[in-house]
C-alpha cells in the first residue's frame, strides 16, 4: 500500500491541530457549530447503517443530510478533518464543545472510533456519494478487530481516496493537547469520569436493547460497566457523582439507569459496604428499571394523569423486571440482589408503595438504597406537564421533608453524604459575592462543594474556554443563598457537560 494517504493524514491532523489556523472568533464559532452538526449527522448515519443496507431509502436519506453537512464545511475549508483527542472532538483544529444536546452523539461516535483504533477522519472536497457508501460499508465491518487493523489498506484497495482514516498511533496531538496539559486536578479527574460515565450509558443502551430482543439482560456486560464506577468512588473521585446532574440529553432514558447505579454505589460506600457488595449494588441499580420495557412508550411519555388501566401497567413493571432477571442463566448473589431491586424499588420503608404483597415483607437493604437513588434522580428529570424540572437542591429538600418517612433514615443520610448539601447542578451565591455552579460533591465537607465560577463579585464572568474552578470552595467562603433557575438564566447544563 502507498503511504501517501497516511503521510497526508499526519500532516492534515498536525495542521488542523493548530489553534492559530482559525484565529478569527467568527470562524471558530462557525467551525464549532458545523462540527456539532457533522457529529450528529455522522452518528445518525452510522446508526442507520447498522440496520439498513446502503441502498435502503433510510440510509440514503441520512447520507444526503451527511453530505449536505460536509459540503457546508467544504465551502470555506480545504477539508473536513475530524479528530478525537483526549476525550474531545476537533474539527480542523477547533474543539467541538459537548453541549448537552450533543452528548449522546459525541460519546457514541467516540466509542465507534475507539473500537476501530481510529484517531481521525479526513473528508476531502472531492468525496462523492458512491465513495461514502463504500466507506460506510467497510467502516461498519471494521468492528471486527481483524478488519480494523487493516482499515487504511482496505480503503485504498476499494479506491476510496477522498476519505482518509488517521490511526490513533499516527495522530499528531501535541498542539491539540497543549491546552489540556495544564488542566487542574478537578478537570483531569472529570475527564476520566466522563469516559466512565458515557461508556456506561452506551453500554446500558446495548443491555436494554438486547434484553428487549432476547427477553433477558446481559449480566456480564452489566458487571463490566459497573466496575470502573466502583473504582472511581473507592478512590474518592466524586466527579462521576456530579455527572448524574446531566438531564438534557437524548440518552437520558439509559443515563437514568447509570445515575441510579452511581448514586447507589456512592451511598453504599458511605454505609461501609465492601467492594464486592458495591459492585453487586451497582449492577442492581443498573438493571432496576428493566420492567419498564413492558410498558408502552406512549404510557411512559404521557404528559397528563394516567388512566386506571395505564396505572396498572406502570405498577406492574417491577414484577416484569424481576421476571426478566430471573431468566438469566445460573443463580448468584448479584442475580438475586438485582431481582429484588427490580421488584422492590417502588416499595417504601414504611410499607407503602407497590407492588403490594400479602405476606409480611420488608425491603432488602440494597433495594432500599436503589429506591432512594431512583427517587432522587427521577425528581430532577424534566416532566412534560411541568414548566421546569426540579433542581437537585429542591429534590433533596423534598426527600428531607415530609417524604422522608418513605425511606430508611440511614439510607437518606447516605444520600446527603454522597451528593452533599448542595448537589451538583445547584447555583449558589457565596459570602464573597461570587455566583458559582456546583459541579461535584466534596465528601470531606458537604458545605463546600467543588464549583465553577459563573460570575465574579465585580460582575465579570470567566471566559468559557478558561474556566475558574474551586477545588473545592475556599475555606474562607460559604454559600449564603441558593439561586433558582428563574434567578440565574444561564445555560448551566452545558457547563456541567463540559
Amino acid at each position: 500500500m502507498s503511504t501517501a494517504p497516511h503521510d497526508g493524514a499526519r500532516e492534515g491532523a498536525r495542521e488542523g491541530a493548530r489553534d492559530g489556523a482559525h484565529d478569527a472568533p467568527d470562524d471558530t464559532a462557525k467551525l464549532m457549530e458545523a462540527g456539532g452538526h457533522l457529529l450528529l449527522r455522522l452518528t445518525a448515519l452510522l446508526r442507520t447503517a447498522r440496520t439498513y443496507d446502503v441502498s435502503n431509502q433510510a440510509f440514503q436519506r441520512q447520507m444526503q443530510e451527511f453530505v449536505a453537512a460536509l459540503r457546508a464545511i467544504h465551502e470555506d475549508e480545504d477539508e473536513a478533518a475530524l479528530a478525537v483527542v483526549a476525550d474531545y472532538f476537533y474539527l480542523n483544529g477547533v474543539r467541538i464543545k459537548a453541549h448537552a444536546t450533543l452528548l449522546g452523539a459525541y460519546h457514541s461516535l467516540m466509542a465507534e472510533f475507539e473500537r476501530r483504533q481510529v484517531g481521525g477522519l479526513r473528508f476531502l472536497p472531492g468525496v462523492d456519494e458512491a465513495e461514502i457508501e463504500r466507506f460506510f460499508q467497510i467502516f461498519q465491518a471494521a468492528e471486527d478487530p481483524a478488519i480494523a487493523e487493516h482499515l487504511g489498506d482496505t480503503l485504498v484497495e476499494a479506491a476510496i481516496t477522498n476519505i482518509v482514516v488517521v490511526p490513533v498511533a499516527e495522530l499528531e496531538v501535541d498542539d491539540v493537547t497543549r491546552d489540556l496539559a495544564d488542566q487542574p486536578k478537578q478537570q483531569t479527574e472529570r475527564s476520566r469520569a466522563k469516559k466512565v460515565f458515557w461508556r456506561a450509558v452506551l453500554g446500558t443502551k446495548k443491555i436494554v436493547l438486547r434484553a428487549r430482543a432476547t427477553g433477558r439482560p446481559d449480566l456480564r456486560q452489566a458487571k463490566r460497566l459497573v466496575q470502573p464506577i466502583v473504582d472511581s468512588i473507592m478512590k474518592h473521585e466524586y466527579s462521576i457523582v456530579g455527572l448524574t446532574a446531566l438531564k438534557e440529553h437524548d440518552e437520558y432514558t439509559y443515563a437514568h439507569c447509570v445515575n441510579v447505579a452511581i448514586l447507589s454505589i456512592g451511598m453504599g460506600q458511605q454505609l461501609g459496604l465492601s467492594r464486592q457488595a458495591l459492585a453487586d449494588l451497582g449492577v442492581a441499580g443498573l438493571l432496576h428499571d428493566l420492567g419498564k420495557m413492558s410498558v408502552p412508550g406512549d404510557v411512559l411519555r404521557k404528559p397528563g394523569a394516567l388512566s386506571g388501566e395505564e396505572w396498572a401497567m406502570m405498577r406492574r413493571h417491577p414484577i416484569e423486571g424481576a421476571l426478566m432477571v430471573s431468566r438469566m442463566p445460573g443463580l448468584s448473589v448479584v442475580m438475586l440482589d438485582s431481582m429484588r431491586a427490580c421488584f422492590e424499588h417502588h416499595m417504601n420503608y414504611n410499607r407503602t408503595g407497590y407492588p403490594e404483597v400479602d405476606l409480611e415483607w420488608g425491603q432488602a437493604t440494597m433495594s432500599r438504597i436503589v429506591a432512594m437513588a431512583d427517587c432522587f434522580d427521577a425528581i430532577t428529570a424534566h416532566r412534560a406537564y411541568a414548566k421546569r424540572a426540579q433542581t437537585p437542591f429542591e429534590a433533596l429538600q423534598i426527600l428531607l421533608g415530609p417524604n422522608r418517612v418513605n425511606f430508611d433514615p440511614a439510607v437518606l443520610w447516605a444520600l446527603v453524604k454522597s451528593v452533599g448539601l448542595y448537589p451538583a447542578g445547584t447555583v449558589l451565591q457565596t459570602a464573597s459575592g461570587h455566583v458559582v455552579l456546583v459541579t461535584s460533591p466534596n465528601p470531606k465537607d458537604g458545605l463546600r462543594p467543588h464549583c465553577r465560577v459563573l460570575v465574579r463579585p465585580d460582575g465579570s464572568a470567566p471566559a468559557e474556554d478558561a474556566p475558574e474552578l474551586w477545588d473545592p470552595m475556599p475555606d474562607g467562603d460559604r454559600a449564603v443563598r441558593v439561586l433558582l433557575p428563574e434567578e440565574y438564566r444561564g445555560k448551566t447544563s452545558d457547563l456541567l457537560a463540559a
